[in-house]
């Protein structure tokens, strides 16, 4: 017999599981945001490369 509890539990871990997809969509639209930005230019027009020691 379901019972409320199990209704409530289900929709429990439905909801963690949706809030879990959205925060994986938001993130890896924020990494491809990043990568794809355009690189900052230098006082002098040159390209400022990236380096992993500055991180």
């Amino acid at each position: 017999m379901v019972t409320v509890l199990h209704v409530l539990y289900a929709l429990l871990v439905l909801a963690l599981g949706v809030g879990a997809g959205l925060t994986v969509i938001v993130i890896e639209q924020l990494r491809w945001e990043a990568r794809s930005r355009v690189p900052r230019r230098t006082t002098y027009g040159e390209v400022h490369r990236r380096h992993a020691a500055h991180r």
